[in-house]
């Protein structure tokens, strides 16, 4: 996940909320506040993932850390599956 993605999906979602408010006809603290909401939503979206992918590289680092028995090739081996893993979630 890049920096890039994460603003574009933040933005998405805020422009949603916007084009909501403005096809309602009605612009009020109310209706302000759910695009603020909107805004607070994605962006605790994209933490969450964040958190979850720091949390799977940590056990992949703790994993790599504690086989002594693993060949370089092998821990790359490792390495490498979990990147692309990570990339099929994104």
């Amino acid at each position: 996940m890049n920096k890039q993605q994460i603003y574009n999906r933040i933005a998405k979602a805020t422009i949603k909320a916007l084009r909501e408010q403005a096809e309602s006809g009605q612009v009020n603290s109310m209706t302000t506040d759910l695009v603020y909401q909107a805004i607070d939503q994605a962006f605790q979206t994209e933490y969450a993932q964040l958190v979850e992918q720091n949390q799977r590289f940590r056990e992949v680092l703790e994993q790599l850390s504690n086989s002594g028995e693993l060949s370089i090739e092998d821990m790359q081996d490792i390495a490498k599956s979990s990147l692309q893993a990570d990339s099929k979630k994104h």
